[in-house]
């Protein structure tokens, strides 16, 4: 159990270092659509990247589940938009 803790530890930290990485491009964005007077959601958009990555998810169990996760990602995405964008 130990290692598979460890493991978990692990990947976590990578996940946290891939959400700081996709933020900061996210502020990029943000910054763009705030310049050029553009609307937080693109729904266009943001359906082409959820249909996208779970076409790429092999794992058919678990489409449900990454789905989810996936939208709570572009979720938090545009809500840190709007931060940058209200300021």
């Amino acid at each position: 159990m130990e290692n598979l803790r460890t493991r978990i530890d692990i990947i976590d930290e990578s996940i946290q270092n891939l959400f700081l990485e996709r933020m900061q491009v996210v502020k990029q964005v943000a910054e763009y659509k705030k310049a050029n007077n553009l609307p937080v959601l693109d729904e266009t958009r943001e359906k082409e990247i959820l249909e996208r990555n779970i076409a790429r998810l092999d794992d058919l169990d678990l489409v449900d589940l990454y789905e989810e996760f996936f939208k709570k990602t572009l979720e938090v995405s545009r809500k840190y938009q709007e931060r940058i964008i209200k300021e």
